[in-house]
């Protein structure tokens, strides 16, 4: 875990070139950061459907990452499970481990909250104030380097553990 960690500050010390860098540095650190989310939180047991299920990502909205994500996480596993990214609907989100909310989706905020209800999905996304509408994990560019905030009440109400290294990093834990 301690590499784990390791990586994460890296990568946000990375994020202080982002200003005068290419948009995909910003989501190549962003794609970092939602890896290393997953391996900083622990899903309940029910949250899978057996030993063998994958640590699934769902992507909904528009993919900001293209390939990046995928690239990130190809051969990468999370407490024993390979990782599997995938774009989906509304009516899948449930159905994920974490689901990165993009940009386009800010107005079905509310709809995205109700249908994920209390299953137990880590929701990421870049849209402003999205912890402080009931998401999980904030991401932000703030001068040339990603933030990131956490609402432990929604990581909570999803039955979902942060360990405590990945909160230390965070700008807020709300």
């Amino acid at each position: 875990m301690k590499r784990v960690f390791t990586s994460l500050i890296a990568a946000l010390a990375l994020s202080a070139q982002l200003a005068s860098a290419d948009p995909s540095l910003e989501y190549q650190v962003k794609a970092v950061c939602v890896l290393n989310a997953a391996r900083f939180v622990s899903w309940p047991a029910s949250a899978f459907a057996d030993s063998d299920a994958p640590l699934v990502i769902g992507i909904l909205g528009d993919n900001p990452f293209g390939s990046i994500l995928q690239d990130a996480v190809q051969g990468a596993t999370v407490r024993q499970r390979r990782i599997v990214v995938r774009r989906v609907g509304l009516a899948e989100a449930a159905n994920c481990h974490i689901v990165f909310v993009s940009r386009p989706e800010r107005d079905r905020l509310p709809a995205i909250f109700q249908t994920i209800g209390d299953s137990s999905v880590l929701t990421i996304s870049e849209i402003d104030r999205f912890v402080e509408n009931g998401g999980t994990v904030g991401l932000a560019l703030e001068h040339g380097k990603i933030r990131f905030e956490v609402k432990q009440e929604a990581a909570s109400r999803a039955r979902l553990k942060i360990e405590s290294q990945f909160l230390l990093l965070a700008r807020s834990t709300k």
